[in-house]
């Protein structure tokens, strides 16, 4: 069975571990990035199913960062300013600090989606 491919970027490697930590499982496959640019090379390389973004980054904001890889892979923006303007689609926004299981939910649905 393959799993289900989350990508998360966040320029805070504790925000990553703990990403990492909380929703890897059997079923759910999690890469964490804390830097843009190698972020965007890995989903070129691998697409993954979903990807998390935050808006703050060194060099780029998240923004840019989504409008930089396929449209079609559904992003979500995670950021502690929930009122900046994006060009990019984003499918879900979450304000930080996030709940975890809020998170774990809206990962839960997308996986059942792509099995479904």
């Amino acid at each position: 069975m393959t799993k289900f491919k989350v990508y998360y970027l966040d320029d805070e490697p504790d925000l990553c571990e703990a990403f990492l930590d909380f929703f890897s499982s059997e079923t759910i496959s999690i890469q964490t990035f804390v830097d843009p640019h190698t972020a965007i090379a890995a989903i070129k390389k691998a697409r993954p199913d979903l990807f998390f973004v935050d808006f703050r980054l060194p060099g780029m904001n998240g923004d840019q960062v989504a409008q930089a890889i396929d449209a079609s892979i559904p992003k979500i923006l995670v950021s502690g300013e929930l009122d900046v303007k994006t060009q990019a689609h984003f499918v879900e926004k979450f304000s930080k600090p996030f709940d975890f299981d809020k998170l774990g939910e809206i990962i839960q649905q997308y996986a059942a989606r792509k099995k479904g």
